[in-house]
Parts: C-alpha cells; structure tokens; sequence
C-alpha cells in the first residue's frame, strides 16, 4: 500500500483535531505532522518532505501564501488551502486545479477534496501545478497587498529587484538601508523610517531603531535580560534588539506562540 506523506498547517487547535481525524480514515495517508503556524511549517516541509499540504490561508504572522511563497519550487507538495473568506481568489484555485477547502466545510467536501489530490498525486501533474500554484500566489499577493513586495536596486548603471519576502533583515546606514538577503546584501537610499510604514507588520518587525526583522526568516528568539531580546536569523547572525522595543517584541512573540 502506498503512503501519501501529508501535513496539516492550521493556528487553529480544533481544526487541526478535525482534519487529523478524517485524515485517519483513508489508509493510504500517512500523517508526518501537524503546524500551528506559518514558521513550523516551513521547518516540517524541510524534514519530512510532505506530498500533500492542507494549509490554512488565514494565520497570524505567516499567512499561507507566504508559506508557499517560502518553500522551494522543488519541495513544494500538492496544496489543498482551507479557508474562510476569499471565494475570488479560491475560484481561481479552482480553474488552476489547486483544490481548496472553505470553511465550514461538511466531511463529504473533505473527502471529495482528499480524493482530488490523490488523482493528481496518481497522475504525477505537481510538477505542472507548481509553476501555476507559485503564479497565482505571486498575483493574490501583489493585488491584495497595500504593502511593497519588492525593492527596486540601482548598482552600477543596472537595476535589480530585490523581493521583500528575501529580506533577512534590514540595518539602517545613514540615509541607506542595508537588505541583507541570505547570501547578499544591497543598499538602498530609504530610511528606516519611510520603510516602516510600506512593510507589512504581520511580516516584519521593528527591534532597534537600526534593524527591522523579517519574521519569517527568524530561526530563534529569547529574552536575554535588561530589556533586550536576541534574535538568530536564518543566515545565522545575531541581532540584539533595542532596549526600548521590548515591549512591542514581547507582544509580537506572545501572539505567535498564542
């Protein structure tokens, strides 16, 4: 019998019980994990390499366009977004043969969808998916966001785009910015100030007059005493934040782990 490596990704204690239980009924489904958030889930994709994703759209921090905006074309399972709000867009989903779940839904829809994916999954079409999956996220995101998505660099006669979602973090020099990318980094004439109010704060969080984190490339977070926090992020540097953010840092955590 095959297994069908599947994660459940929901903020929701009581819709993860919900999905792992019906999941339980089809044999052929092997559960590798469930999320709570946006952050978890990019760390089980990485480990367990899931074949199908049920992935909650509406989640605080990371919401699951951006988890998919986050994980490699080449890891990226077949998704099956579960959703309150958003017919638009999941009608959208619909045509591109992505399959969604809208809340509340009864288990007959469930297994209607499980069925679905487990057809593309027999027919080997997510390599196909993928390319429409990653355009259609890339355009929910750019006409539903008020914030900026990207950064347009000039650097010796050329201009390079610079994804807000590749930022690490940003380091304010003088009138520049500093975006640090994992393995790059570019400066950009803006102030800390003026990039404050276009970024998303769901995403990206001010911890020093001098740096802004982008949330979800954090790795780890603690409180080290008198007032200040340490941040490891996902290149592996080390940012301590400022004294008088403590507060707004101490908030922010508290609702991720809520």
């Amino acid at each position: 019998m095959k297994h069908i490596r599947t994660l459940i990704v929901d903020d929701e204690p009581i819709a993860r019980a919900r999905l792992a239980r019906l999941l339980a009924q089809d044999p052929e489904i092997e559960l590798v994990g469930e999320c709570r958030n946006g952050q978890e889930a990019l760390g089980s994709v990485a480990k367990h390499r899931p074949d199908l994703l049920f992935l909650d759209v509406q989640m605080p921090q990371m919401n699951g366009f951006e988890v998919v905006q986050q994980i490699p074309r080449e890891r990226l399972p077949f998704v099956v977004f579960v959703t309150a709000h958003d017919q638009y867009a999941l009608k959208a989903f619909d045509v591109n043969a992505v399959d969604y779940l809208l809340k509340p839904y009864d288990d007959e829809r469930f297994f209607t969808s499980l069925e679905r994916a487990k057809r593309h999954l027999d027919m080997n079409v997510n390599s196909r998916l993928t390319g429409k999956l990653m355009d259609l996220v890339r355009e929910h995101m750019h006409a539903n966001s008020e914030f900026i998505e990207h950064f347009t660099i000039k650097e010796k006669g050329r201009e390079h785009k610079v994804n807000v979602a590749d930022v690490v973090y940003m380091r304010a020099e003088g009138n520049y910015l500093c975006l640090q990318l994992k393995d790059r980094h570019f400066l950009h004439r803006m102030t800390m100030n003026a990039v404050e109010t276009e970024l998303d704060p769901g995403r990206f969080l001010r911890i020093h007059r001098s740096y802004i984190v982008n949330m979800a490339h954090v790795r780890s977070s603690r409180y080290s005493g008198n007032n200040e926090f340490i941040f490891t992020m996902a290149n592996n540097e080390r940012i301590v934040s400022g004294r008088s953010y403590k507060e707004q840092i101490a908030k922010v955590l508290a609702e991720q782990v809520a």
